[in-house]
This record gives C-alpha cells, sequence and structure tokens, in this order.
C-alpha cells in the first residue's frame, strides 16, 4: 500500500469514528437531553426544539435549494442567471450583510450591557486599575495585602489582562475615563470579522452560491449578537482562530512557494495570539500539522511543516521571553501557585465536567506545581477506576450531550447582571417572560448544524479524499476529543462556531444532492416541464 492509499484509509476510518461519535451524540440529544440546574430540557422544551430543528431543516433546505436550483431557470426569475452573480457582485452582498449585522451587533451590544461577572469581572479590575495607574502593581499588593492570586493560578489569562488593558488606557489617555462599550464595539468588530473571514473561506472552498448560505446561516445565529456585550476570550480570539484556517487555505492552494511559506508562518503566529488568549486554539496547529503529513509528500511536508512551526516558535519565544522579563510575576509565586494542566483534566472527569468550586480548592491548597500535578494525577485515576469502563463511556456521553447541544452557549449566565434592564433582556435571560423562546430557537438551530457536520463527515465516508473539507473536520473532531477530555461547557465551543457554519454548508449540499427526496422530486419536475 503506498502513502496515498493509506492516507485514504486512515482518512476514511477517521471519518466513520468521527460520524458513529456526532451521530450518537445527536440522538441521544434528541431523545434524552440532559439535567442541569443551570440549562435545561424539560419535557415541554424537549419536543419544542425537536420541532424547531425539523423546521429550520426544510427552511434552510429549501433556500439552499432555491439558491442552488433557480439560478438559469426562465419561469422563476428571482434569482438571476450566473453571469450576473460575479465575484464582484457577491462581494456588495456580503458587504451590506456584514454591515447590517454590525449595526444590529452594535445595538443588541448596547441594550445588553451587564456588569461583568466570572472571570471577566477580576479580567476587567486589572486592565481598568492598568489604565489609571499605567503598571500591574495591582497584582502583587492583592497577592501580599490580601492573598489574592488570580492571575498567578491562571496565568492563561495574561494575554486578555495585557489585551484590554492596552485597550483601556488608549481609551483613559483620550477621555480621562473608560467608557465600557468600548470594548463591546471591538468585540462587535472581532465577531463581525471572523463572519466576514469566514464566507470567504466559503467562496475559495466551496463557491459564491455556497459561500451566500454560509452568510444566511451567519446573519441568523444568535450567539453572533446576544455575545457581542460579553467581551471575553471565547469570541475576542475567534479572529485569530479564523483567520488562522483562511491563511492557511490560502497557502495551500497558492502556486507560490514563497506566499506559501509566508502565509503558514503568519498561520503559526495567529495560532498562537489564539492559543494565549483561548487555551483550545493551539488545536489549531495540532490538525494543521496531521493534514499536512497527509496530504504531501515528505520533504514538501517537511518544509510546509518548518514554516508553520517557525511562526508559532518565533512570536512564542517572543512573548515568554518578554513576559519572563516583566517582573510582572516571579518564578517563586509561580512554582508556588500556578496550576497544572492536570487540574482541567480533573474537573474534567467529575459531573457534567464543568468549573467545580471543590476541585478548585483541591487543588488551590495544595503548595507547589508538581505536588499539586501528584495530587491531581492520583485524583484522576481515583476517578476513573470509580467509572468503571461502563461508567466512564456514560460520562463521556453526558458531559459530550451537555457540552454541545445548548445553542446559546451558556450567555445568559454570563449577562445575567444587565446595566439596565430592557425588553432584550426578557429574551435572552428572563425564563420567566420570553427566554424560553430564543433558548428553543438557538438549541433547534444548534440540532441543525450538529445534523449537517454529520451528513458532511457521511460525505467524508464515502468519499474520503484528503481535502479541506478534512482539515475542517479535523477540527471539530479536535475540538470534540479536547472537550471529552478537558472541563467544558458549551461557552468553550463558541470559538469555533464559524468552522461549525462551514461544515453544515458541506453537510447541507451533501444532504439535499443525495439524501433527500427532493433531488429526485426535483428532476421529475424537471421533465415534465
Amino acid at each position: 500500500m503506498n502513502g496515498k492509499k493509506l492516507a485514504t484509509v486512515l482518512n476514511r476510518i477517521f471519518n466513520i469514528i468521527f460520524l458513529i461519535s456526532f451521530g450518537c451524540m445527536f440522538f441521544v440529544i434528541i431523545f434524552m437531553g440532559y439535567s442541569n440546574k443551570n440549562n435545561k430540557y424539560d419535557e415541554k422544551e424537549r419536543p419544542l426544539i425537536v420541532l424547531a430543528f425539523l423546521l429550520l431543516l426544510v427552511i434552510f433546505t429549501a433556500v439552499y435549494i432555491f439558491i442552488q436550483k433557480y439560478k438559469n431557470n426562465a419561469k422563476y426569475k428571482i434569482i438571476k442567471p450566473d453571469q450576473n452573480l460575479t465575484d464582484k457582485n457577491v462581494k456588495i452582498i456580503i458587504f451590506t450583510v456584514a454591515g447590517i449585522m454590525l449595526v444590529i451587533q452594535l445595538i443588541v451590544g448596547y441594550l445588553l450591557q451587564m456588569e461583568p461577572v466570572t472571570d471577566l469581572e477580576k479580567l476587567n479590575k486589572y486592565a481598568l486599575d492598568f489604565a489609571r495607574k499605567g503598571n500591574f502593581d495591582l497584582i502583587q499588593k492583592e497577592y501580599y495585602q490580601d492573598h489574592y492570586e488570580y492571575l498567578i493560578r491562571y496565568p492563561n489569562n495574561f494575554a486578555a489582562v495585557f489585551f484590554l488593558s492596552f485597550l483601556y488606557r488608549l481609551a483613559y489617555l483620550n477621555y480621562g475615563y473608560v467608557p465600557m462599550f468600548i470594548p463591546i464595539v471591538v468585540n462587535a468588530a472581532a465577531i463581525n470579522v471572523s463572519v466576514l473571514l469566514t464566507v470567504f473561506i466559503a467562496r475559495k472552498v466551496f463557491g459564491n452560491r455556497k459561500a451566500l448560505m454560509v452568510l444566511i446561516l451567519s446573519f441568523l445565529f444568535a450567539p453572533y449578537y446576544t455575545y457581542v456585550s460579553f467581551y471575553y476570550t471565547d469570541s475576542l480570539s475567534m479572529p485569530f482562530c479564523v483567520g488562522m484556517v483562511y491563511l492557511f487555505i490560502c497557502a495551500i492552494k497558492s502556486e507560490n512557494r514563497i506566499k506559501k511559506y509566508i502565509m503558514l508562518a503568519i498561520c503559526g503566529l495567529l495560532v498562537f495570539c489564539g492559543y494565549k488568549l483561548k487555551g483550545s486554539v493551539i488545536l489549531l496547529l495540532a490538525v494543521a500539522v496531521i493534514f499536512l503529513i497527509l496530504k504531501f509528500k515528505v520533504k514538501k511536508t517537511a518544509c510546509l511543516l518548518l514554516a508553520l512551526i517557525a511562526g508559532f516558535g518565533l512570536v512564542s519565544t517572543i512573548y515568554t521571553a518578554a513576559f519572563d522579563n516583566s517582573g510582572i510575576i516571579t518564578k517563586e509565586q509561580s512554582e508556588r501557585c500556578e496550576y497544572p494542566l492536570t487540574h482541567w483534566i480533573m474537573m474534567g472527569l467529575k459531573n457534567n465536567g464543568s468549573y467545580n468550586k471543590d476541585d478548585d480548592a483541591f487543588t488551590r491548597h495544595i503548595s507547589g506545581k508538581e505536588a499539586k500535578q501528584e495530587a491531581n494525577l492520583a485524583e484522576i485515576k481515583n476517578r476513573i477506576n470509580d467509572y468503571g469502563l461502563i461508567g466512564l463511556a456514560k460520562h463521556i456521553a453526558y458531559k459530550s450531550v451537555w457540552t454541545w447541544e445548548d445553542g446559546t452557549y451558556y450567555v445568559s449566565h454570563h449577562i445575567e447582571k444587565p446595566v439596565r434592564k430592557n425588553f432584550l433582556h426578557s429574551i435572552v435571560i428572563d425564563k420567566n417572560k420570553y427566554q424560553p423562546f430564543f433558548f428553543v430557537y438557538s438549541s433547534g438551530f444548534q440540532l441543525f448544524l450538529i445534523f449537517m457536520i454529520c451528513m458532511s463527515v457521511l460525505k467524508g465516508c464515502i468519499k474520503p479524499e484528503i481535502n479541506i473539507q478534512t482539515f475542517l473536520r479535523g477540527i471539530v473532531f479536535a475540538v470534540f476529543v479536547f472537550f471529552i477530555i478537558w472541563e467544558t461547557r458549551s461557552r468553550y465551543l463558541y470559538n469555533f462556531t464559524p468552522i461549525f457554519i462551514l461544515l453544515a454548508v458541506d453537510g447541507l449540499d451533501y444532504f439535499t444532492e443525495k439524501i433527500t427526496p427532493i433531488k429526485y422530486f426535483w428532476e421529475a419536475r424537471k421533465k415534465k416541464t
């Protein structure tokens, strides 16, 4: 068996495993749901969510067929023929819709302004102090006076603090105070740029008409509006995530060797920047490495990997050296207080795998990073032994469903303290008013995305060629596996939602062409006319 055949076989095996995993999760969501005190299906909501999914399935399928099939029909001249759907006209449509989205995002962001809670509250405090004083002395002051060590325990949040601090400092120097609508505007821009990049990825991979379907789904995706006021790492990291995918695809398609290497180096840089904001972005680097190994011959793969890893390694070295020399925290403090990676794996093995106060206290009260790690590893072993094989499988299934089924991406929990109440809060966060409608629509949309991802993967099982769709599927599956192992909640999926939408359109294309009876109805209708 030559290398190409082996890569094809491995790709088919990957798609089969992916389809079984996601397919099982989809059916569990449909028939069982989950039980969680913060955000749960009850016996009334679950049928409504399934109904919403079916309605969206019918509507989006009809819209997609309309876009694809009516393009040259003389009887129904609603959509102009292909020659009028030029790249220029498509770009006009894309930027017009993105502009409308931005206006809506800013309005929704303003109306849903909130008092920061959980981690954002802590990050916001340090950034505001830096804006006024121009230093990070508050970190050491709290450490010695109040024995408060948040950023020392979680140094992964430093990049977000640096970003907000720089933003707030500019505002403070210009206005004498920090208008709290500024991070909301920046967050709206981050989400909007991500949508634009997603649509342009679709144009490169699928063509203009499928790109328009990606645009429609993005426009109707509620979290791209409700997350604007929650300016945290989930959305702020998204442009780096989607930007890396866009440049990676451009590099793979480029015939110019120098441009290819430069773009791959920038991909590595973007992965690092995204990773410092949101750790899960590192998955893009791993998937890109595997994809290059499967796609190209050894010598070419080595050169491409060198460019990709060089970009990541260079900026990583510069950032690490600058941070270590800054003196913001000392090595001794880091060694004593910082949590090891095993802490989040341990948390992922309890209940639904989300943040747990008892687990946090367990790790915090052990002094020394190495001692923390040893205690975590011992607890991980105990929990796996307590579950047993069947129990562990049930835990993974429960955890996966809890992570993936919430189409609101847990946003109501993070914007639950509004600056001023208005009608929009009755839709997004008030369970006694209209929030159930928002939840049903969003979760129905999420089911649609999961179902269509399954269709895309089914296509990969039947036609296991290694292409850009393989890369996109690899990202989603890597995210799926990562959050089986790691601490989890639906919010952590948010920065990958553009990839979900891209794969959903790929699946929708396969669904309409091969699965639905609509194809045969359409062909029979054309014969009659």
